[in-house]
């Protein structure tokens, strides 16, 4: 916190602390019900790929992988790209910018697809 002088509202700095916090990576597998899941310090690019790779490893080779992710620029970079680029069974699928929080699950359809469901 910064501190206050008269007539000013309290103002926090600009960095972030996490106070212990863990970044969660999860997969479902939709058909054998079967979580994957890993906890990171960080929620970097390195982790991501990290994660993805487990994915691609554990899966039936030339299976193809459907991630839903959020618009953290940690899922939008250079090393992902290269990642994918190696792997084009795995296909990434943001959800719409702004809207993350509306979204409260997802439903499995018919065809492989996962239809949002919005409240």
């Amino acid at each position: 916190m910064l501190p206050l002088s008269p007539g000013r509202a309290e103002r926090h700095g600009f960095e972030y602390f996490r106070h212990g916090t863990l970044s969660l990576y999860a997969a479902f597998n939709t058909k054998t019900g079967e979580v994957l899941g890993k906890t990171a310090p960080r929620h970097s690019s390195a982790e991501f790929v990290a994660f993805l790779t487990d994915i691609a490893t554990n899966q039936p080779k030339g299976k193809e992988i459907d991630v839903i992710a959020d618009n953290l620029s940690a899922h939008k970079t250079v090393r992902v790209d290269e990642f994918l680029a190696e792997h084009a069974n795995v296909h990434l699928h943001f959800t719409p910018t702004y809207s993350s929080s509306r979204i409260v699950g997802f439903r499995f359809r018919p065809g492989n697809w996962l239809k949002p469901q919005v409240t």
